[in-house]
This record gives structure tokens, C-alpha cells and sequence, in this order.
């Protein structure tokens, strides 16, 4: 539980777009590698749930809503498939995409309520990542906060700043990770939104990336892999 909370505070965490970073590069979980992969977040999905069942903690099942959502905007394909990852870099640097200055902050929400976002999230003058600020809430004592309700506002800034490239490859190993980490989140959240979009992906799986008992490995631009591999056929079964 320390560890999973530990997680969700940190900078691995994306706090106002969500989901989760691949690694992070220290020791509390502040400064990600920032690229976003699928499986990782299906995987959390599942430990989070797992925890969330045990515990009846309700922050367990809020990390899940925020992770599960990110994934459908962001990694979702209109067919019913996820795409495989969203990079790391902007223009060219590692992380412009979701760091901040105090001011920017500030520049949307008043210097009143920025002051304060500023000072739950750790955006300081200062930052914490190569003189800008990595939101966070590791020096918080509540997983939750007020402040959140503002997330939305920022989130809009942020897309609208800078770009960030998505890897569009439809790989079946992760889509099946995804698709249990879906199955699982529904068991314990009762979202009927999440079985939907197993169902889809699954049927995703079955119609472009099966034939027989064969089983292939990615889909992009409306052409499938020739091979499939064992973690193909290991993670679809799953």
C-alpha cells in the first residue's frame, strides 16, 4: 500500500492529464522517464483494483477512474483497439510537455487560487526538474485535494502549449493486458463503460488480428504483422 500510494503522489504520476509515466529516475517516484506506455498503466490498473478490493480504500478506486480515463482519451482507437504509447519529448525536450512555471499557473487561475494549486502541486519558482516544476503530492499528507476540481483548466492550457507524438501501433499482447486490467477495474468499480470497451477491444483483437488459431502481433494503418509471438497469444488468452 505505501508503495502505491507513493506512486500516485509522485511526478510519475500525471496529475493533470493522468495515467502513469514508464519509470521513474529517484527514488520517490518525482522525476519520470515521461513517456506513458500501455501496458505499464494496464498492469497498475490491475494492482490498484486488486487493492482497492482488499482495502475498500475509495483512493484506490479514484487512481483507477483517473488511469482508465486517460487511457480511453488518449490511447484509444475509434475501432475498439488501444494504441500502444505516448513519447516522452516537445520540440525536441524531454518533458516540456507536462512541467510548469509558477506563473502559468497563476495566469489561468487567479494569483489567489494559483498560489494555492502552486503550493499543493510542488510548482515552485525554483521546480524540482531542470528549473521547472513536475506536478506532484509527495510532500502532501492527503492523496486527495480541493484543488483538483481546477485540474481541467489546466489540463486544456497544457494541450494547448505543446504536442506530443503518439506511437498509433495496435499491439495485441498489450491490447490483452488491457483488456483483463479492464475486465478486473469492472469487478470492483461496476463501471459498465469499462466491460464496453473490453468487449470492443477484444473484438478488435478477433477481427484484425486473429485468423484461426493464429494470433499476429500489431495493426496500424489498416495492415496487420505477418508473426505473432508467445506473449501475443500468452497475454490474449489472459
Amino acid at each position: 500500500e505505501k508503495t502505491l500510494i507513493q506512486l500516485y503522489k509522485g511526478g510519475i504520476f500525471d496529475h493533470i492529464g493522468f495515467g502513469f509515466s514508464r519509470y521513474s529516475t529517484d527514488r520517490k517516484w518525482l522525476v519520470p522517464h515521461f513517456e506513458k506506455m500501455l501496458y505499464d498503466n494496464a498492469l497498475l490498473i490491475m494492482a490498484y483494483a486488486q487493492a482497492f478490493e482488499i482495502t475498500g480504500n475509495d483512493t484506490y478506486k479514484e487512481i483507477i477512474t483517473k488511469t482508465v480515463s486517460y487511457i480511453f482519451r488518449e490511447l484509444g482507437d475509434e475501432k475498439g483497439g488501444f494504441y500502444c504509447a505516448q513519447d516522452a519529448d516537445s520540440e525536441g525536450v524531454e518533458g516540456k510537455y507536462y512541467v510548469f512555471k509558477p506563473t502559468e499557473i497563476k495566469s489561468i487561475l487567479g494569483d489567489s487560487i494559483g498560489d494555492e494549486f502552486n503550493k499543493v502541486f510542488d510548482i515552485t519558482e525554483r521546480g524540482n526538474f531542470e528549473g521547472n516544476s513536475i506536478p506532484n503530492l509527495i510532500s502532501s499528507s492527503d492523496a486527495h485535494h480541493e484543488m483538483g476540481v481546477y485540474i481541467p483548466q489546466i489540463y486544456a492550457y497544457r494541450k494547448s502549449r505543446y504536442a506530443l507524438h503518439l506511437d498509433d501501433k495496435i499491439l495485441t499482447s498489450w491490447n490483452g493486458l488491457m483488456i483483463a486490467a479492464l475486465a478486473v477495474a469492472y469487478g470492483v468499480v461496476q463501471d459498465k463503460e469499462y466491460l464496453k470497451k473490453a468487449e470492443e477491444a477484444s473484438g478488435f483483437i478477433k477481427d484484425h488480428l486473429t485468423q484461426e488459431n493464429r494470433v499476429f502481433t500489431s495493426y496500424r494503418n489498416g495492415k496487420r504483422t505477418a508473426t505473432g509471438f508467445i506473449d501475443d497469444y500468452s497475454f490474449y488468452i489472459f
